[in-house]
């Protein structure tokens, strides 16, 4: 009853803003469909799961006097088809998923120029995400959290935030710690062609393993039409090891492809042979829906991966991924993009060439503008799982499919 109270008064508050702001408001809906095949990666197997789904978001904006800008989001979604696709998509789902019971997403104000600085604050749950989300990113969901932001000569913008993940009972004393990341870092941009960003990040819990990240990443466009982005990532406390990923992106237009697209990135989390790998908590992870990340089907980050249903591994640290892909827009307003991802985890150590080899897996895409703010998506996911994930002794290929489609609109 309290939520619902909690979204009313968010409601209520952003219908009386138009009498001191200028105010923005908007919806997104998605609707959707997708269907898996083999998750439980057999020769035999003629298990599958199916399931139509929604989101949407509503969204308002408004700018006050004195440089105060206040955001609030609600998103709703869900499963329908299926008993909340309990055989597959709960595994995969996000921790946060509710079966379209509104929650808030964002809910924040924003003031700029504090005292005419040039330092920003932002307050309440808010979207974050730094450079491709390796180590933060709010998928989509929010993070309640503190953040600074100024501006400096020279082109450098300074950051500082503290993410709060989970708060301690109330009526209760107790010992442990609040979950929590307490980052500081910085931005240069150089001829607005170049960036690069240092930040050292700290995760605090209740566990007593430290864990930190020192993140510095370059990325920019080296000419017209080719951009490209390196990262490292060294990983301090109780957790070692060099995790990094080299990508770059070049564009052209072709007499018969139209505008195209070639994209290669190569990303290595550090295994569990370097103290305790690669393992950071408020990484990319889902699309604030379902798993998210290297593959259509595997969904793979630099730390863990989705295994299927498979009794075999899943959520390994030290994730090596080479990504290959390939867009183009042969018509106006219609893109294809064909992605092939090869797999293999370093946890462990003892493993070399193939035995290593998680998968590899084949994504083809086709995406129509139907108007400025309406999209349909076809989606095919081909997995193949190798020597890690197969059944012991099986030597035939196995195969494993996502097949998925969605309409999308905004305003």
């Amino acid at each position: 009853m309290k939520k619902y109270f909690l979204i009313l008064s968010l409601l209520l508050t952003t219908y009386y803003l138009p009498l001191t702001a200028s105010i923005r408001i908007g919806a997104e809906v998605e609707t959707g469909g997708t269907s898996y095949s083999n998750p439980n990666y057999s020769t035999s197997s003629s298990l599958s799961n199916s399931y139509n789904y929604q989101k949407s978001r509503l969204y308002l904006e408004g700018d006050l006097k004195k440089n105060v800008t206040v955001g609030v989001k609600l998103i709703s979604r869900g499963i329908f088809g299926k008993d909340f696709g309990k055989e597959y998509t709960t595994a995969r789902s996000s921790i946060t998923f509710i079966n379209y019971t509104p929650q808030i997403e964002n809910a924040f104000l924003e003031f700029s120029e504090v005292g005419t600085l040039p330092v920003d604050f932002i307050a309440g749950r808010q979207p974050l995400r730094i450079g491709q989300g390796v180590l933060v990113d709010d998928d989509g969901l929010g993070f309640d959290a503190l953040r600074i932001k100024g501006y400096l000569p020279f082109d450098i913008d300074a950051d500082a935030f503290l993410i709060k993940r989970n708060e301690l009972s109330g009526d209760r004393f107790t010992t442990d710690k609040d979950q929590s990341l307490t980052a500081i870092g910085g931005n240069w941009t150089y001829q607005n062609d170049y960036n690069f960003r240092v930040y050292y990040l700290v995760e605090e819990s209740s566990s007593p393993l430290k864990k930190n990240f020192i993140s510095v990443r370059a990325d920019g466009r080296f000419k017209e039409g080719v951009n490209y982005r390196v990262e490292i990532i060294k990983s301090g406390g109780d957790y070692s090891g060099i995790s990094y990923l080299a990508g770059a992106t070049a564009y052209s237009k072709l007499r018969r492809l139209g505008k195209t697209s070639v994209n290669f990135e190569y990303a290595v989390g550090a295994g569990k042979d370097n103290g305790l790998g690669f393992a950071p908590t408020y990484g990319h992870k889902t699309d604030g829906f379902e798993r998210s990340g290297y593959g259509e089907y595997f969904g793979a980050s630099m730390s863990d991966f989705y295994g299927g249903i498979s009794p075999y591994k899943s959520g390994g640290q030290g994730i090596h991924t080479t990504t290959l892909g390939v867009g183009f827009e042969p018509y106006k307003d219609l893109n294809f993009n064909f992605d092939y991802f090869i797999l293999f985890s370093l946890d462990y150590p003892e493993l070399t060439g193939v035995e290593s080899y998680l998968g590899e897996e084949l994504d083809l895409s086709l995406k129509y503008k139907y108007t400025d703010n309406c999209f349909f998506r076809l989606v095919y996911g081909r997995f193949s799982p190798l020597k890690i994930l197969k059944p012991e002794n099986e030597a035939s290929k196995i195969i494993s499919n996502k097949l998925g489609w969605s309409v999308s609109a905004k305003f």
